[in-house]
């Protein structure tokens, strides 16, 4: 009975660390999925996408945001060129979104 603490411990590093890690195997999850039906031609993403070649865009992916402009679109990664002239590469597994910047007229 002087032990009931290590079984405390062990009992909630069962749960919290699972429990951690449950986002980051949704987004894997996912990412597998849509790579999957890429395959089988469900989906067209690169199409859609080129549409979006030269325009500022926001992407949006599970976890952060890119602001830039579309510059090139090849296999599954989207370049993307910010304001300050640095490339960023994308993996369209991990875009949730696409949005055409708001553009102050």
């Amino acid at each position: 009975m002087s032990f009931w603490y290590l079984w405390f411990i062990i009992i909630l590093c069962c749960c919290i660390i699972p429990a951690a890690n449950a986002r980051k195997i949704r987004q894997v999850k996912r990412a597998k999925q849509n790579r999957n039906k890429r395959k089988l031609g469900g989906l067209t993403m690169n199409e859609l996408i080129k549409s979006f070649i030269g325009k500022n865009v926001l992407l949006y992916g599970y976890s952060t945001g890119v602001e830039g402009t579309v510059t090139k679109v090849e296999e599954n990664w989207i370049e993307v060129e910010d304001k300050k002239g640095k490339k960023q590469l994308v993996n369209m597994d991990y875009v949730s979104r696409i949005q055409e910047y708001p553009r102050k007229k």
